[in-house]
């Protein structure tokens, strides 16, 4: 794998980086937060630089770019500490569409959504996560029986990323006799209960009632639910890991310029050796997952028992590297770290939620260890 970006990657990082630098500085995402709005004025921007577009192919609207673009573009929002659901709406959503295989649906629908997905006027989140599942996906208890052209849905869905700024949602549900499959299923069809998570982002969850959808409206074909579930969860998951680089590589930035103008006895602290030693091992902790990051990349449309194996190592590196930088960023700066108008609390707060996220770090161990075994079968 060439580690070395091209010219088209390296000024979609840049612009990348201007554009948070710029336009979504930390007061401002903090005004953002306080107002509590699903919609911001950014989603717009992301769509007209064409970042909601970058893995969705060209027939439908996008880029058609390879994953490294996508994750160049995640890391500079970790960065920004951004709100907006880009992961969950331009990756996960948008990769569940385009993948999917159910017949009326693929002939129908694929390329409007697409479409309207990339120029930023529709917002797609997965609903799937339920009270007794953890991350299992295949515990759904969400039931969708067959009832004249269409199907009836019941169940109850927890803690969705994005949901108040949701247009549609897609519903992973139990088909009898057929497995799990994903529904599309609007927005005003079912009732919504939201909150902020511990990291200023909205979530929600969602109560389904007998809702009714169309033939449709079924994304996926009998069978193919589970592993298009599974294959889409593993790129938002590796995604969030370049996010969460993007957030330890600020944490790291902001506490190498703290100790350089922070004075104690006459100096700045940046001259003890122990201060020195701490912001060594969190250069080396962000160092490596941005190498266990490409890891991931390169096996990502490989065999799926390898695509498994890197996601969750990433992962598993993620739950420890983004608690010690996190955590030593707020040492670091004593007190101040824990305020509301300091970053680095924020920053902290963020990776914890994306260590959850589409898996903890304990439940990819067991399925790190579970895809090493079926490799070396």
């Amino acid at each position: 794998m060439d580690f070395n970006l091209s010219e088209e990657q390296q000024m979609l990082r840049d612009a990348a980086n201007r554009y948070v630098r710029e336009q979504y500085g930390f007061e401002a995402r903090r005004r953002l937060q306080a107002a509590g709005d699903a919609s911001t004025p950014h989603w717009a921007q992301y769509a007209e630089m064409g970042w909601l577009g970058l893995g969705i192919p060209e027939d439908f609207g996008g880029l058609g770019c390879g994953f490294v673009e996508t994750a160049l573009v995640a890391e500079e929002l970790g960065r920004a500490l951004a709100l907006e659901p880009y992961i969950g709406c331009a990756v996960l959503a948008a990769r569940l569409v385009e993948t999917a295989d159910a017949p009326v649906f693929a002939s129908q629908r694929r390329g409007e959504l697409l479409e309207a997905m990339a120029g930023g006027v529709l917002q797609i989140a997965l609903a799937h996560s339920e009270p007794a599942g953890r991350y299992e996906l295949d515990a759904a208890s969400t039931i969708a029986r067959a009832e004249g052209d269409g199907f009836v849905i019941e169940g109850t869905k927890l803690m969705i990323p994005g949901a108040q700024g949701a247009d549609l949602f897609i519903v992973s549900a139990q088909v009898d006799g057929e497995g799990l499959a994903l529904f599309l299923v609007d927005k005003g069809a079912a009732t919504l209960h939201g909150y902020p998570l511990i990291d200023g982002t909205l979530a929600a969850d969602l109560e389904l009632r007998s809702v009714y959808v169309a033939a449709d409206a079924r994304l996926t074909a009998p069978g193919s639910g589970l592993a298009k579930l599974e294959e889409a969860l593993d790129r938002a998951a590796l995604a969030q890991v370049a996010e969460a680089l993007g957030c330890m590589e600020a944490v790291l930035d902001t506490s190498s310029e703290y100790l350089k103008t922070r004075q104690q006895f006459g100096q700045p602290i940046g001259r003890f050796q122990a201060l020195q030693h701490r912001i060594s091992e969190m250069f080396v902790e962000v160092q490596e997952t941005r190498s266990i990051l490409y890891r991931g990349i390169a096996s990502l449309d490989g065999a799926p028992a390898l695509r498994r194996q890197a996601v969750s190592a990433a992962k598993v590196l993620l739950a420890s590297s983004a608690r010690f930088v996190g955590g030593q960023g707020i040492q670091l700066h004593g007190g101040i770290g824990l305020t509301d108008e300091y970053p680095i609390g924020h920053y902290y707060k963020r990776l914890l939620a994306l260590t959850t996220l589409y898996g903890d770090g304990e439940w990819h161990l067991g399925r790190f260890v579970e895809a090493q075994r079926e490799t070396a079968a």
